[in-house]
Parts: C-alpha cells; sequence; structure tokens
C-alpha cells in the first residue's frame, strides 16, 4: 500500500490484513479505538451482540502501529490469534 492508501485506512478506522507465518495465515482485522467503538454500538443496536474473531485494536491505525503489533505477535508465534 502506499501513502495514500495508508492515509484513507487511517481515516476508516480499520483494515484487514491476512498474516503468513509458520505455513499458517489467518485474517486479522484492525481496528482504532473509536472505529470498534463505532462498530459496537453498531452491532448491539442491530442484533444485541457483537462478535469479531481476530480483532486486534491499536492506538493510530499507521502501518507501523499495524507492524510493531503483528512483529509483537510473531514473537508470541501468534498465540493470541484464535
Amino acid at each position: 500500500m502506499d501513502e495514500n492508501d495508508w492515509s484513507m485506512t487511517e481515516s476508516k478506522g480499520w483494515i484487514e490484513i491476512t498474516v503468513h507465518w509458520a505455513g499458517s495465515e489467518k485474517a486479522i482485522t484492525f481496528y482504532d479505538p473509536t472505529r470498534l467503538s463505532q462498530e459496537v454500538q453498531s452491532a448491539l443496536a442491530e442484533s444485541g451482540y457483537f462478535v469479531e474473531r481476530a480483532a486486534v485494536v491499536v492506538p493510530t491505525l499507521s502501518q507501523q502501529a499495524i507492524e510493531a503489533v503483528v512483529a509483537l505477535m510473531a514473537r508470541r508465534n501468534f498465540v493470541d490469534i484464535r
């Protein structure tokens, strides 16, 4: 993604990325706190509950923040992602 794509991603507040490791892969949805709150409120209003598999919240939805979190999760062999 280029700088413009990341700028658009930051403004929408979420992105789904497929992470590949050790012969496995997993789709992870990254949110900023504001967008996650909006998603939760919307889901509660519509269905009465919120569920999301492999959701990760980062302070800001930037390339640097996501890369840092993925690196931390990789050191733990992605045990947090189910």
